[in-house]
């Protein structure tokens, strides 16, 4: 436990400054398509790992297709924000259809292409809302990390120190109620970091906590999903990219999960972004 511990701690010390420092540089010396790179790769290694854990279930999916037009399809949402990369992502769905029934047969094909599709939007899909975050504000685009990373830490320090309630057993056994609870506060600590709300924290605490509620729950969510698949598949982590953490998927499958409940609320609710 104490080695985990050392070593998830010492990941999150060298992934989270690089991660932040890139991004800096990319909007300090308008380079934008140094993170459609960055989110390139991300969404190739946890494309890969869950191709791995759907195959694992006797779904064959067409690999070089889906992830072949993964970066293509994160750089057009990032240059044209989204226009060609929804053309893009509807003739992968089309062709993934026709290369499934015509190689898989009826069933199969069925299957390996809703498995396939359903995959393309989880990642590079729901990936490029950071990318139209980071284009119209570097902070905002902090903002939504500090509150995931806030609710992953809290969540797993207080499920560490204090877990004795389960939160779902048959899904994961090591999530509990503390854990979440932990999550949420840290979360909302998180959300009160956006340079505008510390200007005036009385006025926007309602949308702090919001914000923290709002995408520390989804967080957890998207968690208890890859568990459910990984649980399916048979394994304890989708890989072993990360020290501590295990794969590129069980580091983001939160942030897959929240960020279109973040990118509505600060678009819709609070008007942040055009």
């Amino acid at each position: 436990m104490k080695s985990s511990l050392i070593s998830r701690v010492l990941t999150g010390v060298v992934a989270i400054p690089l991660v932040l420092g890139l991004l800096y540089l990319a909007h300090r010396f308008s380079l934008p398509w140094l993170v459609g790179i960055l989110l390139s790769a991300v969404a190739l290694v946890a494309g890969w790992e869950y191709l791995g854990l759907v195959e694992r279930l006797g779904i064959r999916p067409p690999r070089e297709l889906l992830l072949g037009a993964t970066p293509l399809f994160l750089l057009l949402a990032g240059m044209w924000e989204g226009t060609y990369a929804l053309v893009l992502g509807w003739g992968v769905a089309y062709l993934t259809v026709i290369y499934s029934f015509f190689r898989r047969g009826h069933l199969e094909g069925f299957l390996t292409s809703l498995a396939s599709i359903f995959g393309f939007i989880y990642i590079p899909g729901l990936l490029s809302f950071f990318y139209l975050l980071f284009r119209q504000d570097l902070f905002l685009a902090y903002h939504f990390l500090f509150i995931v990373w806030g609710y992953d830490t809290g969540a797993f320090f207080a499920g560490t120190l204090f877990g004795k309630h389960q939160l779902l057993p048959r899904i994961s056994l090591a999530k509990t109620w503390e854990g979440v609870v932990g999550g949420l506060i840290l979360a909302a600590a998180g959300a009160a970091l956006y340079p505008r709300f510390l200007g005036d924290l009385a006025h926007w605490a309602p949308h702090v906590v919001a914000l923290g509620v709002l995408v520390g729950a989804f967080v957890q969510l998207g968690d208890l999903f890859e568990s459910l698949l990984k649980r399916a598949a048979g394994v304890k982590d989708s890989g072993r990219i990360f020290p501590g953490h295990g794969g590129m998927l069980d580091r983001i499958d939160g942030l897959l999960a929240s960020i279109p409940v973040y990118y509505f609320y600060v678009r819709f609710i609070i008007g942040l972004l055009q």
